[in-house]
């Protein structure tokens, strides 16, 4: 990794929008892509984090920490590449965890699990992960522009808001709601 911030998946030198259309298209948009042409359905399910974390809050933490990483020079733990190969890894343990959590609680039947749609987001799972847990490292480091650092931690408000609504006790944990 050199002194401007890279990845294993080096997008963070795009112009900042195309870094966001990315985002948004490798998660939200292929999910629902494979839903439609794959599954033959279009729904939006019932996870909160994916109608509104992942359409919105992701996509705007990425473009916003594309204008902080963009022209920075950076030389701190997070360039090192056994900080990226640890950081992957552990995105798809955490995706690993989250399935077996959501089959052992029953949120989740099998039927469910092994759909295309889920199949592709428990895979880019680990990936988005990598690149939100590695770049907030280095937005936090630089953290300017300012008005942008604050732009990535919006993004990733709106992400959590939607976690903390799955958790909520109020969400539908049945197996079978879309």
């Amino acid at each position: 990794m050199s002194e401007q911030f890279g990845s294993l998946i080096p997008i963070w030198q795009w112009p900042p929008v195309l870094v966001a259309i990315f985002i948004f298209g490798i998660d939200f948009g292929a999910i629902m892509a494979i839903r439609v042409f794959a599954e033959g359905e279009c729904y939006l399910g019932r996870f909160w984090s994916f109608k509104i974390g992942d359409t919105i809050g992701l996509p705007v933490l990425a473009g916003f920490a594309a204008v902080v990483v963009s022209e920075g020079h950076f030389s701190g733990f997070y360039t090192q590449l056994w900080w990226h190969l640890l950081i992957l890894c552990l995105g798809y343990l955490i995706s690993l965890g989250v399935q077996v959590k959501n089959l052992s609680t029953g949120k989740f039947t099998w039927e469910e699990v092994k759909k295309p749609s889920e199949l592709w987001h428990t895979a880019v799972f680990g990936v988005m992960f990598y690149l939100v847990a590695t770049v907030l490292a280095a937005t936090i480091a630089d953290h300017d522009p300012f008005w942008a650092m604050v732009g990535s931690f919006a993004g990733l408000g709106i992400w959590i808001i939607g976690v903390a609504a799955d958790l909520s006790p109020w969400a539908d944990k049945r197996p079978g709601r879309r």
